[in-house]
This record gives C-alpha cells, sequence and structure tokens, in this order.
C-alpha cells in the first residue's frame, strides 16, 4: 500500500523512497546559477513531467547506480501504465549481469552471461524477492523508474508551496533544458518556499528533473542510501511491451 500511495503522492511523494542528505546537484558538482523558487510556467511545466510520460505509455531507461562502493549500470525499459519494467544491470567485476523484471512490489531476477538485454526473457530459473528501497539503492531506484509515470497532471500550485525550485538552465544531448530541483517530501517539516535569491532550505531537495520546454523528461536524478546521486536517462525511441516471467 505505501508503494501504491507513492504514485499518487506526486513529485514530493518520489522523496519518501530515497533515505541520506547533502550531496551534490547530481552531476557531481555544485550549480552557481540557483535555486530559486520556481515561476508560474515553470511549475506548470513540472506538473506535466510524469502525466506526459504515462500517455507515452512505454519508455526506454539508462541508469547509473551507485551501491556498495560500485557504480552499477541499468539498461532497460519501464511501462507507467502497468508500472512494470524489464532490464539488464552490469555489476563491474562480475562475469554475470543480472535480468531483472519488476512491479511496484517484486523484483524477479536472473543471471545472464550476455552482453544484451534478451528480447524474450529466460523461460525458467528466475528468483522473486520483495523490493526493498530503503535498504536497497537498486531498488530505490526501480521503484522510482515506476513513479515517474501518472494518469494525471499534478498541482503546479502544491509544486511551487512544496519548494520546488529552479537549478540551472543547460543542454543536455544537444537538447535545451530545465533543471529542477524537486519539493521536500511531505514529512520533512517546513513546506514554505523560499525567499527569492536564497538556498532552498537547510536539507539538499533529494530530486532532479531535467525537463525540455514540452515537459519532456530527459533525466531524473535522485539521492539514495550512502547520500550518493543515481541518475536515469530516458532516450528518444519507442520501447517494447515489457515481458512476463514465471
Amino acid at each position: 500500500m505505501r508503494r501504491r500511495a507513492l504514485l499518487a503522492a506526486g513529485a514530493a511523494g518520489l522523496a519518501l523512497v530515497l533515505t541520506g542528505c547533502g550531496g551534490d546537484d547530481g552531476r557531481g558538482k555544485r550549480a552557481a546559477a540557483g535555486p530559486r523558487p520556481l515561476t508560474t510556467s515553470e511549475a506548470e511545466l513540472m506538473s506535466t513531467v510524469r502525466f506526459l510520460n504515462y500517455q507515452r505509455v512505454r519508455g526506454q531507461i539508462h541508469a547509473t547506480v551507485p551501491a556498495a562502493g560500485r557504480t552499477l549500470r541499468l539498461t532497460g525499459r519501464v511501462d507507467w501504465t502497468t508500472h512494470t519494467g524489464y532490464a539488464q544491470v552490469l555489476v563491474p567485476g562480475q562475469p554475470q549481469n543480472i535480468l531483472v523484471r519488476w512491479d511496484l512490489r517484486t523484483a524477479s531476477v536472473h543471471p545472464n552471461s550476455n552482453a544484451q538485454l534478451p528480447a524474450t526473457p529466460p523461460r525458467s530459473g528466475w528468483q522473486h524477492r520483495p523490493l526493498d528501497p530503503r535498504a536497497n539503492p537498486i531498488d530505490a531506484v526501480l521503484l522510482l523508474a515506476l513513479s515517474l509515470g501518472t494518469d494525471r497532471p499534478e498541482n503546479a500550485q502544491l509544486l511551487r508551496q512544496g519548494g520546488a525550485s529552479w537549478l540551472r538552465s543547460e543542454r543536455l544531448n544537444s537538447t535545451p533544458v530545465t533543471v529542477i530541483a524537486g519539493p521536500k517530501p511531505p514529512d520533512s517539516g517546513d513546506t514554505a518556499p523560499p525567499a527569492p535569491g536564497t538556498a532552498t532550505g537547510s536539507a539538499e531537495r533529494r530530486t532532479r528533473y531535467w525537463i525540455d520546454a514540452d515537459g519532456r523528461l530527459h533525466r531524473f536524478a535522485a539521492l539514495v542510501a550512502g547520500g550518493k546521486w543515481a541518475t536515469l536517462d530516458f532516450p528518444h525511441g519507442e520501447a517494447a511491451p515489457i515481458p512476463t516471467v514465471r
């Protein structure tokens, strides 16, 4: 129920599965331009991000996840309408990769010796376990990837009141994007927006969104266990349906 409630909680609710605070801006260095409160138009742009993902139905995903002193790489796809995903996780120094098929509650994993994500998953040999996003950075990223789609736009005014803030404008893979820090989680105390020209509060925001002028999400970053940033990229292109596994 907690995970299902996350989907309805909006951008602020995404931070509920994250642990730790502090850190940089998700790119390895601090931004000098921001932060500042969102304008009305920026809040309206952000409010459509998860709804546009839902309208797309599926998307490709490339993610980097810090875990146990290593950087894991995840490549696959997600379906924001069924809240399912299918991907391959590359673990440095390991002879085999890991296939994972997941939903809001469970991850099914399978060893994989191939370099690429197989179009058809193995018929047997899957192991199933519950997701534990607070203890496992990979699980946090899996759940966050699914939570980036919802069947209706968010309330732009609530995003502003929750402290979502503009960080900077930049180009990401030649596309002009606006980088926005997500609002505070609902249980973080003071939710008043910061004054112009001031920092966004004593605690770092735990999420970052790279959004183009049409409201399309190109990148998402989040603080996971250990206070490290995980980064999720959503490249253009069609994504095949999510397979089922036994």
